[in-house]
């Protein structure tokens, strides 16, 4: 009984955790939180992504030095969190280059959604994460730094977050549509179990929020 309690808890306090490792706790700049340009809005809106749900993942707009480009760039920030903290941040500006919070502990977006349902889906984006949330479907989470072909795909981050796969009957995984999503879905399955995951197939969509677009919220959620 007392096991049982003190397992029920952690499920409660969401697995607060103690990280052995010193990991940089990230800086934001919460001053213009929930104020987004017009621009900010449709960019979203283009991708069938409500003001509401924009708000909900506490998704900002900023400016923040982005070394591809060499200079200060407009960026979306999507806030990582854990048990209501920011763990890290990814920041994304106009052409797609992204980076993380420099130091930061690198996690699953979206982590706190996923505590206490029997399911949980995996896509490999945040759009791709508020695109189920559009559908209905919270207890979604997105890898924080996508897939590609070269190289060893490295899920060394999910090694503390096991328990949050462990109380799942069903894991959906719904990464991109293309050869570098074939590889990251096969990882995932590897380190997840095949007895428990289910593959998501976007047909001729890249992914889920290509899949929204196109096909619709109702589309998504079947």
């Amino acid at each position: 009984l007392c096991l049982w309690k003190f397992i029920q808890c952690r499920w409660k306090k969401g697995f607060t955790k103690q990280r052995e490792k010193n990991y940089v706790k990230p800086k934001i700049n919460l001053s213009n939180q929930g104020k987004y340009s017009d621009n900010f809005i449709k960019y979203f809106l283009d991708r069938g992504i409500s003001q509401t749900t924009i708000s909900t993942f506490g998704v900002r707009q900023d400016k923040e030095y982005m070394p591809q480009e060499s200079k200060e760039m407009n960026v979306i920030c999507f806030d990582y969190f854990l048990d209501g903290e920011v763990i890290n941040v990814k920041y994304r500006d106009g052409k797609k280059n992204f980076k993380m919070y420099k130091g930061a502990e690198k996690i699953l977006y979206n982590l706190d959604k996923a505590i206490n349902e029997d399911y949980i889906v995996v896509v490999e984006g945040e759009f791709d994460c508020m695109s189920f949330h559009e559908a209905g479907i919270e207890s979604c989470v997105s890898v924080p730094n996508g897939f590609n072909l070269k190289g060893n795909i490295n899920l060394d981050y999910l090694n503390d977050y096991t328990e949050y796969f462990e109380n799942k009957e069903t894991v959906y995984i719904a990464v991109d549509n293309d050869d570098a999503g074939r590889k990251g879905q096969k990882e995932l399955v590897r380190r997840i179990g095949a007895d428990k995951c289910k593959i998501v197939d976007f047909g001729d969509c890249k992914d889920a929020n290509d899949y929204l677009i196109k096909q619709g919220k109702k589309a998504l959620r079947e």
